[in-house]
């Protein structure tokens, strides 16, 4: 939960010189004279997941600039970028003094948040050069499988941009050359292209150019591709890297984001951008990762994002596929015949594999035109899904069905019948349809004492699974020690609602839905409660 803000005195800049040395006091006492010789165990421990010199930093709107200037200054710290939209800074701070310095930031009255700055990764698992067929397009019905399939209705539309966020992408391939329409480098690679090979695989799944006579086909192959550099040459690269990425594609018109990446550190900057985008009416696709886990994995884990866990040619997942009911919907991502750097191809298999092709799936469905919000398109990608084995389990939505996305159902109006002598019929009475509680999740943030607490719960249809918002959700958490903290709250556009508390205490804790009201439906217990173990 964001603290709330704090009303500017006229004397606080008068006041700053005091609060500048009670900083000073309290950085000597923590770092106790031995700042560049002082081990943290921790981040050894870590040491791939977090910046060891940089922090992000959110200070209050009503800061001014000069005494965030001032605060950065007098702690070390220099400003290395600025993310203007969500007010964002990344800080380079003295090696090492991650930890501490974050500390101290989140006891300034004057920050809403800091936080390390953390390492995102590719979310590649093999790679099989051998296996040459694209199983893929087919198991979702965008190529023709037999039948009638997406490719059928719409091959997407050049005005619809999806944004790669990822290694690059290689622009001379035979397969992506001219569909790249923006290119940005947010790393400290020299370029903007593909060095690693993944960002190239990953957009030939989501758009490559298809009946060119050369090479494979892509799922939204009339879309255009927008480049963004945010992992570095050898796959990974920090959060702050990947939040201006997203910015920058929702400031230059993408209608899609992919990111086929993630990592194991939730970040406030990373949800403020994902929610930043989401509300310039971007769809977010990314990657659910490879963990064999249902640990939450960052951004896919976000209620903004579409999840995407990985299944093979037989509607099995992934053995290495992440999964849980944080997770939406699954794809094709074992043995994935795509572009690869070099103008080649490769066979690469993991969730990477699988998140491109719902991005391009979202194209798919914004270039046919019923959509105008990015509510309507996930809402098509999502109530259409195909409930294989798993779903409800490993995901909750099933696998994506691409020709059911995309094919606008007609309503057929009866040829009326002429009756002489009608008889009256009674009027009927309304039958209320069911609604219940389809995914309830629990998560913790905090690198201090005090953790923040979130639970939160999807609403949805019974009988169709369709979403259920503006529904009144009463729901509890409970502390390990028996605290209750209740509280009453309206169902998002998605159908969820997320609640937080803030606590000191470690243990088990519960969350638990009570009631949940809406005019029309009637509410079906289930999947009431779950815990979480904060330690």
């Amino acid at each position: 939960m964001k603290s709330k803000k704090r009303t500017v005195k006229k004397f606080r800049y008068k006041f700053f010189s005091l609060h500048s040395f009670v900083i000073h006091a309290l950085l000597f006492a923590l770092i106790g004279g031995v700042i560049f010789n002082f081990v943290f165990p921790s981040r050894q421990a870590q040491a791939q997941k977090f910046s060891t010199n940089e922090i992000i930093v959110k200070f209050k709107p009503q800061i001014a600039t000069s005494i965030r200037e001032k605060v950065v200054k007098d702690l070390g710290g220099k400003v290395k970028l600025k993310i203007d939209p969500i007010r964002v800074e990344v800080l380079g701070v003295p090696d090492g003094m991650v930890d501490k310095l974050v500390e101290i930031y989140r006891r300034s009255p004057h920050v809403e948040y800091a936080e390390p700055n953390a390492v995102a990764a590719k979310s590649m698992v093999t790679n099989d050069p051998s296996l040459s067929t694209q199983w893929g397009l087919f198991s979702i019905d965008a190529a023709e499988n037999g039948g009638t399939s997406a490719w059928d209705v719409t091959t997407g539309s050049s005005s619809v941009k999806i944004a790669v966020l990822d290694t690059g992408i290689d622009p001379s391939h035979s397969d992506l050359q001219g569909k790249i329409v923006a290119s940005a480098n947010f790393t400290t690679s020299s370029t903007s292209a593909d060095v690693d090979g993944h960002g190239t695989h990953v957009a030939g799944i989501a758009a490559a150019s298809t009946n060119n006579g050369v090479g494979i086909g892509g799922t939204a192959y009339d879309a255009s591709l927008m480049n963004g550099k945010v992992l570095g040459d050898d796959g990974s690269g920090y959060y702050s890297w990947i939040v201006n990425g997203i910015v920058w594609a929702a400031d230059n018109g993408a209608q899609v984001i992919n990111m086929s990446l993630g990592g194991t550190s939730s970040s406030a900057a990373l949800q403020d951008a994902i929610d930043y985008a989401w509300q310039k009416g971007v769809v977010i696709v990314a990657a659910a990762g490879n963990s064999s886990s249902q640990s939450p994995h960052y951004p896919a884990y976000y209620t903004n994002v579409i999840a995407v866990a990985a299944i093979d040619s037989n509607n099995n997942k992934a053995s290495w596929s992440n999964y849980g009911s944080w997770v939406d919907v699954a794809a094709p991502g074992v043995s994935i015949y795509s572009s690869f750097k070099g103008n080649s191809y490769a066979s690469l298999s993991g969730t990477s594999m699988a998140s491109p092709f719902v991005a391009g799936l979202a194209g798919l469905v914004w270039g046919k035109g019923d959509c105008t919000t990015n509510v309507c398109v996930r809402e098509k990608i999502e109530s259409n899904a195909d409930g294989i084995a798993g779903t409800g389990t490993y995901w909750q939505k099933g696998k994506i069905n691409a020709y059911k996305s995309v094919v606008l159902v007609d309503a057929i109006t009866p040829t009326p019948t002429v009756i002489s002598s009608p008889t009256p019929t009674p009027t009927s009475t309304p039958v209320s349809k069911e609604m219940t509680v389809t995914a309830l999740t629990m998560r913790f943030t905090g690198f201090t004492s005090t953790k923040t607490i979130y639970a939160k719960a999807r609403i949805a249809d019974t009988s169709t699974n369709a979403v259920v918002s503006s529904a009144t959700v009463s729901m509890s958490i409970t502390s390990p020690s028996g605290k209750m903290t209740a509280f009453t709250k309206n169902t998002s556009s998605t159908g969820e609602v997320q609640v937080s508390v803030r606590s000191k205490e470690k243990g088990i804790f519960t969350a638990t839905v009570t009631n949940i009201v809406k005019s029309g439906f009637t509410y079906t217990p289930t999947n009431t409660s779950t815990t979480l173990l904060v330690q």
